[in-house]
């Protein structure tokens, strides 16, 4: 059963992939009365196949169910490694050999660098991936000051445009490495945590998990990620080509709401 789930949301992507049968699968997926589709993003932080993404993302989805479109068109069976229960953060695996990942930056072997001060990022997620097409959407952003980034739960704060789907999408900074992870939005600059989840996304403020976060899942679950301490700069040509070779669209089947 999980298996035939699997494969009829895998045929769905692929008939609203193919150009030739757009119109037909957004009528499809529309209105399916069987299944409950979820959309979400994530990256790869390893060669290895491995991705994070946000909690929230797969916690609803039949565990059989979850599937990865890369950045090649290739749809992936993905099994889930490990989700926070400190975090909106999670990890998954699909069978996959990458030579492109997200690597966290620090400053050195032992600490992380997380923005401080004001700093422009890049970021390329699934935003409302029905309205576009199954294409991935890159913006820039500016991290702006607010919380201490230093102290639990690790939040940064930032004006970029997002929308559902965008949920687990890379924080990129000038040299194409990895600050954070999308995970929430407010239309206002909210101080109250418990709000984020639930506060949806659009041209407002985001808010991201930084690699304060990022490493300690990561050591809580023995994930093997890359850091890297030797900054420099890159074109934003180079950032946004980068950005989509880790991306990938999440899909999964969720539990029927009653």
């Amino acid at each position: 059963m999980a298996f035939n789930i699997l494969i009829t949301c895998a045929l769905i992507l692929l008939s609203v992939l193919s150009k030739s049968a757009i119109s037909k699968g957004l009528a499809e997926i529309q209105n399916a009365d069987k299944l409950n589709i979820a959309f979400g993003t994530a990256f790869f932080y390893n060669s290895e196949g491995e991705m994070f993404t946000n909690r929230h993302v797969i916690e609803s989805c039949d565990p059989n169910s979850v599937v990865v479109k890369t950045h090649d068109g290739k749809l992936n069976k993905a099994k889930i490694l490990a989700k926070s229960h400190e975090y909106d953060l999670a990890a998954i695996k699909i069978s996959y050999k990458n030579d492109a990942f997200g690597a966290i930056r620090t400053v050195d072997e032992k600490h992380v660098s997380v923005p401080e001060e004001t700093e422009d990022v890049f970021s390329s997620g699934y935003s409302s991936p029905l309205e576009r097409k199954f294409e991935p959407y890159t913006r820039w952003g500016q991290i702006q000051r607010w919380l201490s980034p230093n102290e639990f739960p690790y939040i940064n704060r930032m004006r970029m445009d997002a929308y559902p789907g965008a949920s687990g999408s890379a924080i990129l900074d000038y040299a194409g490495l990895v600050v954070g992870i999308l995970f929430a939005g407010s239309r206002e600059p909210v101080v109250d945590l418990s709000q984020l989840h639930r506060a949806g996304y659009g041209d407002k403020w985001i808010f991201l998990h930084n690699n304060n976060a990022i490493v300690d899942f990561s050591n809580s679950n023995n994930l093997r990620i890359n850091v890297w301490s030797h900054w420099s700069r890159k074109s934003p040509i180079f950032i946004a080509g980068h950005a989509l070779r880790i991306t990938g669209l999440v899909v999964c089947e969720t539990a029927k709401s009653e």
